[in-house]
């Protein structure tokens, strides 16, 4: 959702307490009991409901859930995006921009590592070693029928 007022994507405080809380499997009532006897599930989630959250509880959130508050206080989908990003560009030696984000409004640099590519060669590559497998246990099974008929025939 975008801001009118500074054409900046709005951070939801309440859903990232909801989403890390989520991501690292804890249920309201199981956040509430790791924050203290003051909290309750109740609370918890009339925090995850609101867009912008106190300093002071998102502080215990964030303490709570051992993340940086920073996370709570701007985490955008975007942000996500550009932060994985972050580690596929690194993979293939292209970082660009401040701490290497390559995405810019939705549009990826042409250089930029392709990951659906390296999954299809990486693919190309398994069905190619399956196929040197499958030849190779059909020649050792070969040979092994070839060996029992040996000794069958010297045993009988």
């Amino acid at each position: 959702m975008k801001d009118s007022r500074n054409n900046q994507l709005k951070v939801h405080q309440g859903k990232n307490v909801k989403r890390f809380r989520e991501m690292l499997g804890l249920r309201q009532e199981g956040l509430a009991e790791v924050m203290g006897a003051e909290w309750n599930q109740k609370r918890i989630s009339l925090v995850e409901a609101k867009e912008v959250v106190e300093q002071q509880v998102l502080i215990l959130v964030a303490t709570a859930l051992k993340i940086p508050v920073e996370v709570l206080e701007n985490f955008t989908e975007e942000a996500a995006i550009n932060y994985f990003n972050t580690f596929i560009d690194s993979a293939n030696g292209t970082i660009q921009g401040d701490y290497g984000l390559s995405v810019v409004n939705n549009n990826t640099n042409p250089e930029r590592y392709n990951l659906v590519d390296q999954l299809i060669e990486a693919m190309e590559n398994l069905k190619m070693l399956y196929s040197k497998n499958t030849n190779l246990y059909e020649r050792l099974l070969s040979v092994e029928k070839e060996k029992n008929e040996i000794l069958s025939a010297k045993l009988g």
